[in-house]
Protein backbone atom coordinates (compact mmCIF):
# COMPACT_ATOMS: atom_id res chain seq x y z
CA UNK A 1 0.00 0.00 0.00
CA UNK A 2 1.85 3.32 -1.34
CA UNK A 3 0.33 5.55 1.76
CA UNK A 4 2.06 9.24 1.20
CA UNK A 5 3.97 9.61 4.31
CA UNK A 6 5.70 12.76 3.16
CA UNK A 7 2.12 14.84 2.51
CA UNK A 8 1.38 14.01 5.98
CA UNK A 9 4.36 15.50 7.09
CA UNK A 10 4.70 18.38 5.34
CA UNK A 11 0.84 19.39 6.23
CA UNK A 12 1.55 18.30 9.35
CA UNK A 13 4.08 21.14 9.63
CA UNK A 14 2.33 23.66 8.12
CA UNK A 15 -0.37 22.79 10.84
CA UNK A 16 2.22 23.31 14.07
CA UNK A 17 2.39 27.09 13.25
CA UNK A 18 -1.65 27.19 12.93
CA UNK A 19 -3.27 29.39 15.32
CA UNK A 20 -7.22 28.56 16.25
CA UNK A 21 -8.54 30.15 13.39
CA UNK A 22 -6.43 29.13 11.13
CA UNK A 23 -6.83 25.68 12.41
CA UNK A 24 -10.35 25.60 12.15
CA UNK A 25 -10.69 26.99 8.99
CA UNK A 26 -7.82 24.46 7.62
CA UNK A 27 -10.41 22.16 9.76
CA UNK A 28 -13.52 22.98 7.94
CA UNK A 29 -11.18 22.81 4.55
CA UNK A 30 -10.66 19.15 4.99
CA UNK A 31 -14.13 18.32 6.23
CA UNK A 32 -15.27 19.60 2.69
CA UNK A 33 -12.17 17.93 0.47
CA UNK A 34 -12.80 14.64 2.17
CA UNK A 35 -16.46 15.13 1.15
CA UNK A 36 -15.90 15.73 -1.79
CA UNK A 37 -13.00 12.75 -2.21
CA UNK A 38 -15.38 10.18 -0.64
CA UNK A 39 -18.46 11.21 -3.11
CA UNK A 40 -16.14 11.08 -5.80
CA UNK A 41 -14.79 7.33 -5.14
CA UNK A 42 -18.53 6.43 -4.67
CA UNK A 43 -19.19 7.29 -8.40
CA UNK A 44 -15.98 4.94 -8.79
CA UNK A 45 -17.13 1.90 -7.01
CA UNK A 46 -19.95 -0.59 -6.68
CA UNK A 47 -22.02 -2.09 -3.88
CA UNK A 48 -20.94 -1.90 -0.22
CA UNK A 49 -18.09 0.49 -0.73
CA UNK A 50 -20.32 2.72 -2.74
CA UNK A 51 -22.92 2.64 0.43
CA UNK A 52 -19.97 2.91 2.69
CA UNK A 53 -17.79 6.09 0.70
CA UNK A 54 -21.47 7.81 0.35
CA UNK A 55 -21.99 7.09 4.28
CA UNK A 56 -18.54 8.65 4.54
CA UNK A 57 -19.16 11.63 2.56
CA UNK A 58 -22.24 12.69 4.21
CA UNK A 59 -20.64 12.77 7.27
CA UNK A 60 -17.98 14.99 6.25
CA UNK A 61 -20.21 17.34 4.94
CA UNK A 62 -22.13 17.38 8.74
CA UNK A 63 -18.81 17.67 10.56
CA UNK A 64 -18.11 20.69 7.79
CA UNK A 65 -21.48 22.23 9.21
CA UNK A 66 -20.71 21.94 12.47
CA UNK A 67 -17.44 23.35 12.64
CA UNK A 68 -18.84 26.15 10.53
CA UNK A 69 -21.29 26.78 13.30
CA UNK A 70 -18.46 27.00 15.86
CA UNK A 71 -16.54 29.35 13.89
CA UNK A 72 -19.35 31.66 13.36
CA UNK A 73 -19.53 32.10 17.04
CA UNK A 74 -16.01 32.02 17.68
CA UNK A 75 -15.38 34.60 14.96
CA UNK A 76 -18.13 36.19 14.30
CA UNK A 77 -18.01 38.55 10.94
CA UNK A 78 -15.07 36.47 9.74
CA UNK A 79 -14.81 34.00 7.15
CA UNK A 80 -12.84 30.93 6.96
CA UNK A 81 -9.38 30.88 5.18
CA UNK A 82 -9.25 28.63 1.97
CA UNK A 83 -6.55 26.50 2.47
CA UNK A 84 -4.74 24.62 -0.80
CA UNK A 85 -3.66 21.91 1.41
CA UNK A 86 -4.39 18.19 1.39
CA UNK A 87 -6.67 16.46 3.91
CA UNK A 88 -4.71 14.49 6.07
CA UNK A 89 -7.11 11.40 6.35
CA UNK A 90 -7.98 11.10 3.16
CA UNK A 91 -5.52 11.91 0.31
CA UNK A 92 -2.39 9.67 1.48
CA UNK A 93 -5.10 6.91 0.58
CA UNK A 94 -7.13 8.47 -2.42
CA UNK A 95 -5.05 7.41 -4.78
CA UNK A 96 -5.17 3.16 -3.77
CA UNK A 97 -8.45 4.22 -3.24
CA UNK A 98 -9.34 4.62 -6.70
CA UNK A 99 -7.68 1.29 -7.34
CA UNK A 100 -9.05 -0.98 -5.17
CA UNK A 101 -10.36 -3.38 -7.04
CA UNK A 102 -12.32 -5.23 -3.98
CA UNK A 103 -14.54 -4.59 -0.72
CA UNK A 104 -11.69 -5.73 1.23
CA UNK A 105 -9.28 -3.43 0.16
CA UNK A 106 -11.27 -0.36 -0.42
CA UNK A 107 -12.35 -1.39 3.34
CA UNK A 108 -8.55 -1.61 4.91
CA UNK A 109 -8.03 1.80 2.95
CA UNK A 110 -11.42 3.70 4.65
CA UNK A 111 -9.90 2.26 7.92
CA UNK A 112 -6.53 3.91 7.58
CA UNK A 113 -8.28 6.79 6.52
CA UNK A 114 -10.49 7.24 9.24
CA UNK A 115 -7.33 6.26 12.25
CA UNK A 116 -4.89 8.74 10.74
CA UNK A 117 -8.31 11.16 11.01
CA UNK A 118 -8.51 10.22 14.44
CA UNK A 119 -5.12 10.90 15.17
CA UNK A 120 -5.25 14.18 13.55
CA UNK A 121 -8.37 15.61 15.37
CA UNK A 122 -6.57 14.29 18.66
CA UNK A 123 -3.73 16.58 17.96
CA UNK A 124 -5.86 19.66 16.64
CA UNK A 125 -7.90 18.93 19.95
CA UNK A 126 -4.48 19.28 21.99
CA UNK A 127 -3.27 22.78 20.12
CA UNK A 128 -6.57 24.51 20.79
CA UNK A 129 -8.54 25.41 23.83
CA UNK A 130 -11.95 25.97 24.79
CA UNK A 131 -15.09 24.99 22.34
CA UNK A 132 -12.91 24.32 19.27
CA UNK A 133 -10.71 22.06 21.53
CA UNK A 134 -14.34 20.26 22.43
CA UNK A 135 -15.31 20.46 19.05
CA UNK A 136 -11.95 18.69 17.86
CA UNK A 137 -12.11 16.07 20.63
CA UNK A 138 -15.66 15.35 19.53
CA UNK A 139 -14.66 14.77 15.88
CA UNK A 140 -11.66 12.54 16.81
CA UNK A 141 -14.56 10.33 19.17
CA UNK A 142 -16.85 10.13 15.84
CA UNK A 143 -13.76 9.19 13.34
CA UNK A 144 -13.37 6.07 16.26
CA UNK A 145 -16.79 5.17 16.06
CA UNK A 146 -16.48 5.36 11.97
CA UNK A 147 -13.65 3.43 12.27
CA UNK A 148 -15.26 0.66 14.76
CA UNK A 149 -18.04 0.32 12.52
CA UNK A 150 -15.75 -0.25 9.77
CA UNK A 151 -13.79 -2.51 11.39
CA UNK A 152 -16.89 -4.60 11.89
CA UNK A 153 -17.87 -4.40 8.29
CA UNK A 154 -14.36 -5.69 7.17
CA UNK A 155 -14.28 -8.33 9.23
CA UNK A 156 -17.80 -9.23 7.98
CA UNK A 157 -16.63 -9.52 4.47
CA UNK A 158 -13.51 -11.13 5.37
CA UNK A 159 -15.60 -13.57 6.72
CA UNK A 160 -17.73 -14.13 3.89
CA UNK A 161 -14.95 -14.30 1.17
CA UNK A 162 -13.12 -17.04 3.64
CA UNK A 163 -16.18 -19.22 4.07
CA UNK A 164 -16.81 -18.91 -0.66
CA UNK A 165 -13.38 -20.98 -0.10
Amino acid sequence: MGVEVDIIQDVETLLENLNGYELLSYAICNEECGAEIYGWLAERVEGLLADEFRHLAKERRKHAEEMKRLFERTYPGRKPLEFNAPPLDTLPVCGEMMKAEDVEKGLALALLSESIGRDVYRKFQRMSTGKTAELFGRLAEIKEDSYKRLLGLYERVVGLESNNF
